[in-house]
């Protein structure tokens, strides 16, 4: 009994150390993880640019494409 009682103290300080660990290493900002973060924002970022210049592009084509089409339909017209 003494020997089973002793083996389960020796569990519970071993489980508590365990878990007070893993409580405080999560507590601790991780720095890998802010790096990746980081990272992450600057592709957002850079991602973000890339489709606002790409929208601009497209909306400026379009209205070429409008005036154009506009004027060569008038020009496609026999006069008579």
């Amino acid at each position: 009994m003494n020997d089973q009682l002793f083996a389960l103290i020796v569990l519970l300080t071993v489980s508590i150390g365990i878990v007070a660990v893993v409580y405080l290493d999560q507590r601790r900002p991780n720095a890998n993880f802010c790096e990746l973060r980081q990272t992450v924002q600057k592709i957002l970022t850079s991602t973000q640019r890339l489709e606002r210049s790409l929208h601009d592009q497209r909306r400026v084509l379009n209205d070429a494409h409008k005036r154009i089409s506009a004027v060569t339909k008038g020009v496609e017209k026999p006069v008579r």
